[in-house]
């Protein structure tokens, strides 16, 4: 499960997809430790075929959620139940988008390692593309009407299973879109059959490497949590 990840600078994305400020519905700070239920940066195509980046919460809240309070745990959608379940299918007909992204930690269970305070904890890893300093999540979108009236945007990336380069690190990932594959995925008319193909061909370019257990913390919000940990006994790459 992805919990944590890094989002791009602005000019980063506007420089990926060739996007004016004109295109950006609210504007969101680059973060280098995003929490679930945070606001991030989504990329989404409108009616009209213009591509909008918008800010969204991460932690889809489906339209027809009658309580007061959103749900917990919608940040990641098992791709390979997305179609069956009620929180995700409406949003992977036709509400799907791209979550901009440098990367994300996952912490490996097999790797007991020990934090600031002593504590015994599992060591974080940085996962990224060595080919690309920004890629894409497949996400999906969903805008909610709270019962005061307001109205939400929310979202959550799909994950599958990891690639081999990282299996080692954990066994699941998000799914890492290929840029030749983004219209396809933002366009609502692409068939199901078609959706799917694009989730099992998504990048598995992938290496990760040891980071700074500070990244534990959400407060902690710096370039240097993706700093390679230099030890003698971290050599994953």
């Amino acid at each position: 499960m992805c919990g944590r990840y890094v989002t791009p600078d602005e000019a980063a994305i506007e420089r990926f997809w060739h996007i004016g400020l004109h295109n950006w519905r609210s504007r969101i700070l680059p973060a280098f430790n995003v929490a679930p239920t945070t606001l991030v940066p989504i990329l989404i195509r409108t009616a009209d075929g213009i591509l909008e980046l918008c800010g969204a919460r991460w932690g889809l809240v489906p339209h027809w959620w009658s309580k007061a309070a959103p749900p917990s745990l919608t940040f990641n959608a098992r791709s390979e139940e997305a179609r069956r379940k009620p929180t995700w299918r409406d949003s992977l007909r036709s509400q799907r988008c791209l979550m901009p992204a440098q990367g994300w930690f996952e912490w490996n269970e097999n790797e007991p390692t020990r934090n600031e305070a002593g504590r015994k904890v599992n060591q974080p890893y940085f996962i990224h593309c060595p080919e690309a300093p920004v890629v894409a999540f497949a996400g999906l979108w969903s805008t909610w009407a709270h019962p005061s009236g307001s109205a939400l945007l929310s979202c959550a990336l799909l994950s599958k299973a990891a690639a081999p380069s990282i299996a080692g690190i954990h066994h699941r990932m998000p799914v890492v879109l290929k840029p030749e594959h983004y219209d396809a995925w933002l366009d609502p008319a692409t068939a199901a059959e078609a959706v799917d193909q694009l989730i099992a061909d998504s990048r598995e370019d992938l290496v990760g490497y040891p980071v700074s257990t500070r990244v534990n913390n959400a407060r902690n919000d710096d370039a240097t949590l993706i700093e390679r940990l230099h030890t003698g006994t971290h050599a994953r790459s």
